[in-house]
């Protein structure tokens, strides 16, 4: 005979309940997970019931009185574990911000229970419901638009049976080095977070390439020890805050604003912040692009990007984890060192931390800065845990026109979540590739997730692998602009080049 009495005992309350649950049957097999045997109507009822209880001590009595009932195998034992898990994730639902972004209040208020209100709580502290030494326990992704489907994988998984929970860990691997995860929420504030939505699905987004021309990036070569590294700023004639500005006034009201790679240093950062103050409002986000911080490591600064409001509030900031290389080919076209059979390396310390956040008005996001977009696994695990609403990755590269790296990495990882990405990258390196060429490739960048959740219920889904490129305007230079799901969207295509 055996029960999960044992679970009930050593829980708090139902968040570390359900966490003590997926620990267990996240070890199932597939095939174990798929022949679980559902308990009978009366356990799920009981279950359902003791999550009504008002207080934590009165639900974890009336859990221990349900939760005593033996059963005599691993199949029934399994399908009364995912009940309950599945029970708890439920009760959770009535929190989660989904609820709040999808289906607004038509002015009747359902009763929540005094423990569901203290999680609710928690969470806007702290980002999560419940944490320990190894994982955390947050509000499913994504945050603002459905989840995905129990059957998007094509087999079972442990994750998308639920819609409300999941349980992440603190820590992510890269290439066997561990990258610690944080978590942090935005109240739904002018102020202090993000403005809410006013039509989810049809976000308005500015790329800023900030440096447009060939002689807007200038390049410095260190040696240390016997390799050798290249430094990427801004020329001294370019403003960078005064560009982004400028463009912010032409466009209009946007939702997000994202610049381009090593065009934003933490001086520019500051100078942008304080401008923001006096600017008209209707910008919700910027992501103001990425640079040199101040600080350094072993003579280093980071690569860092500010993300900030639309009044220059700052909201967090993330460090490129993983610098990139340029090898031999790449070298002579930027008119740099020959490296031989190695590669010249971006002077930029390392990042140890990924930030996600968790902005109610927007849902949840995470930076990706260039190269980290390539790190393996840690980025495709980062997607699969987290299932963020959006993804945003400046770039220093010639372009990001459809088939290129970046379009090519978005789209493999629009499979694992909902998100949606958004890619900007400065001109520069087009013009020194192309020889002062006339075209020039597109600045931004969208991809949308390659299986939306509910195409045939949900009116801010988006066309299955849906992509979109911005170009600067020629007679409106400094940004370009696109509005999701409206106007020239394309489809990506395995193997497009």
């Amino acid at each position: 005979m055996i029960s999960l009495l044992d679970f009930a005992g050593s829980s708090a309350g139902p968040s570390s309940l359900f966490v003590a649950l997926w620990e267990v049957a996240k070890d199932w097999d597939p095939s174990a997970r798929a022949s679980a045997r559902p308990p009978g109507p009366r356990f799920a009822a009981d279950i359902e019931g003791a999550l009504l209880s008002d207080g934590i001590a009165e639900v974890r009595d009336a859990l221990r009185d349900t939760l005593k009932i033996s059963v005599l195998d691993q199949a029934s034992y399994r399908g009364q574990i995912l009940a309950v898990m599945k029970a708890i994730d439920r009760a959770f639902y009535t929190i989660h911000p989904r609820v709040a972004s999808l289906a607004p209040s038509t002015g009747v208020v359902s009763k929540v229970p005094e423990w569901l209100r203290e999680a609710r709580e928690w969470r806007q502290v702290f980002g999560v419901y419940h944490e320990d030494e190894a994982s955390r326990l947050i509000a499913r992704g994504p945050l603002c638009r459905p989840s995905r489907h129990p059957t998007s994988a094509n087999a079972d998984t442990l994750a998308d049976r639920f819609a409300a929970l999941e349980v992440v860990p603190r820590s992510l691997n890269q290439s066997g080095r561990l990258v610690s995860i944080s978590h942090k929420f935005l109240p739904v504030d002018a102020a202090r977070g993000i403005e809410a939505a006013a039509n989810v699905g049809h976000e308005s987004i500015a790329f800023f390439p900030v440096a447009e021309n060939a002689a807007d990036i200038v390049k410095t070569e260190h040696m240390r020890g016997e390799q050798r590294f290249v430094d990427f700023r801004i020329a001294p004639h370019l403003d960078a805050p005064a560009s982004i500005i400028k463009g912010l006034a032409e466009a209009g009201p946007v939702d997000i604003a994202i610049a381009a790679e090593l065009t934003v240093c933490e001086d520019d950062a500051d100078t942008l912040a304080r401008s923001l103050l006096h600017h008209e409002p209707g910008l919700r986000l910027l992501v103001a692009g990425s640079g040199a911080t101040r600080a350094k490591k072993d003579e280093q600064a980071w690569n860092e990007t500010r993300i900030v409001n639309g009044i220059g509030t700052e909201l967090w900031r993330q460090q490129k984890l993983w610098p990139a290389g340029i090898t031999a080919k790449l070298s002579q076209a930027y008119g740099l060192s020959d490296p031989g059979a190695g590669q010249i390396l971006e002077d930029t310390a390392s990042g140890e931390a990924v930030v996600v956040v968790d902005a109610d008005g927007l849902g949840r996001c995470i930076v990706l800065i260039c190269q980290d977009l390539q790190a393996r696994p840690l980025t495709d695990d980062l997607l699969r845990h987290f299932q963020p609403d959006w993804v945003f990755i400046p770039v220093m590269d010639s372009g990001v026109d459809v088939g290129r790296w970046a379009h090519r990495r978005s789209f493999e990882l629009s499979g694992l979540s909902q998100a949606r990405f958004l890619v900007a990258s400065s001109l520069t390196l087009a013009h020194w590739l192309n020889g002062g060429a006339q075209s020039i490739p597109p600045c931004g960048l969208a991809v949308g997730p390659a299986v939306p959740a509910q195409p045939e219920t949900d009116p801010t889904c988006d066309d299955e692998r849906a992509v979109a490129v911005a170009h600067v305007d020629p007679s409106r230079p400094g940004y370009a602009f696109i509005r999701w799901r409206d106007g020239v969207w394309k489809k990506s295509v395995v193997g497009a080049e």
